[in-house]
């Protein structure tokens, strides 16, 4: 794997995002992952919600060692947080957990309770946005297990692209719709969608 370690300004970047995302796009996961890993060595990260560990898991096997970022709000169910904890403690990841700069009690005393029903925005704003913002700032590529087939406006994201507001590279490398399992049947939804 070949890191490239040169800094590539917004437009080269951005160029090279939509040239791999035309190339990549009938790539499987894994080689969407090698791709990532070998152009952006430690300057690429995963983020993951632990809604399933299937693209950490991939782009370990990409990268071992990659940065995991995983955002918690405060709001997880305990069946998340301990995803997250056998992800750090099976897979081989560095697991990054950033949380809000308040916790949800300090941001009760502050807005009241439940901002989350009364002003879903800035409670998004609060408790995923900043905090997601400022743990990307050392990196110029992320993926995501973002899917096509999760609702119609994401049907035509590309499996690279550029996410422009943040001004990086963004991978999706979860194709939509049933694919060829990593050489068995499973029933899973999260796998049946991956390709090794």
């Amino acid at each position: 794997m070949t890191e490239v370690q040169e800094e590539r300004t917004a437009v080269e970047l951005k160029e090279l995002a939509e040239r791999a995302g035309r190339d990549l796009e009938d790539a499987s996961a894994l080689e969407i992952l090698r791709w990532a890993a070998g152009t952006f060595g430690k300057r690429f990260c995963v983020t993951s919600s632990m809604e399933d560990a299937v693209v950490a898991h991939l782009a370990s096997r990409a990268m071992p060692g990659v940065d995991v970022v995983f955002l918690d709000t405060g709001y997880h169910f305990p069946e998340t947080i301990g995803t997250r904890d056998a992800v750090e403690a099976v897979m081989d990841v560095r697991l990054i957990t950033l949380t809000p700069r308040r916790s949800v009690a300090e941001q009760d005393a502050e807005y009241g309770p439940k901002l989350h029903d009364r002003d879903p925005d800035l409670c998004c704003e609060l408790r995923k946005v900043r905090p997601l913002e400022e743990g990307l700032k050392g990196y110029t590529a992320w993926a995501t297990g973002l899917r096509r087939d999760e609702s119609p406006t994401r049907a035509n994201t590309p499996v690279v692209g550029w996410d422009e507001k943040r001004r990086k590279v963004k991978i999706s490398p979860s194709p939509p719709g049933p694919r060829r399992t990593c050489g068995r049947t499973s029933t899973s939804t999260a796998y049946s969608r991956i390709r090794c």
